[in-house]
């Protein structure tokens, strides 16, 4: 049965805005990046970031709890990539350990997330680096938050005083301010689902793709993402 989280997950696949992240998020790797590491991805969805480590040489453990999104990343896995159908706190009973972790819009899901730091902490080689993102600005919590179970949105404090118990911050950005009407119209407003299909068509989805791309280098004082590279204790 296809939900929400699902389409969502398939959703990110085409979608420019979660696909700059990605492409940030492996610009943050390469420093740090050499053949044959290994890199903890959770919360992986349908696995799209697991092919982009695996193009970088690195080995790859990767998980996801939802059982939809979770066969696509399975079937469609690289090599050098274990795909575990479970959670953070799954992945930390198997006492894996990796050079690097990415966790892209996880956090906001698990109510206690100074105890996840901890297990995210427990996952990574000592002077491993995790990269993490999360949405960014609580007033523009909506139904996309509601229908994804998310908790909470942060900003750059709350993310930097959760992280900062187990990690030192390298560095951290907001990602996504000229995405804040979209976000806050649709999902705030209206309360209606993101126009992905229609943004992806035509002039309008070129712009905004370029919008996307351009943020990629271009870091904003505010976003509806904060993203953040920190290292181990």
């Amino acid at each position: 049965m296809r939900t929400y989280t699902f389409d969502n997950c398939l959703a990110q696949r085409t979608d420019r805005y979660p696909q700059a992240k990605r492409e940030l998020t492996r610009r943050w790797l390469i420093p740090y990046a050499r053949p044959g590491m290994t890199l903890i991805n959770i919360g992986c969805g349908a696995g799209d970031f697991n092919a982009v480590a695996h193009a970088m040489g690195l080995k790859v453990i990767a998980c996801e709890p939802d059982p939809a999104p979770y066969e696509v990343a399975r079937k469609e896995a690289p090599p050098d990539c274990e795909v575990y159908s479970c959670d953070l706190g799954g992945l930390a009973q198997l006492d894996v350990k990796g050079d690097f972790v990415v966790m892209h819009d996880v956090l906001e899901h698990i109510e206690d997330d100074a105890e996840a730091v901890d297990m995210l902490r427990g996952l990574l080689n000592p002077g491993g680096h995790a990269f993490v993102s999360v949405p960014a600005l609580q007033w523009l919590f909506g139904r996309h938050d509601e229908e994804l179970g998310h908790y909470r949105r942060y900003d750059k404090r709350s993310l930097s005083d959760v992280l900062s118990r187990r990690f030192e911050v390298v560095r951290m950005r907001y990602y996504g301010a000229l995405s804040i009407p979209l976000v806050l119209v649709f999902s705030k407003l209206l309360r209606r689902e993101y126009p992905r299909k229609a943004g992806r068509e035509g002039a309008v989805g070129r712009i905004y793709g370029a919008l996307c791309d351009f943020e990629i280098g271009v870091a904003f004082p505010t976003g509806t993402s904060v993203m953040a590279d920190v290292v181990a204790k």
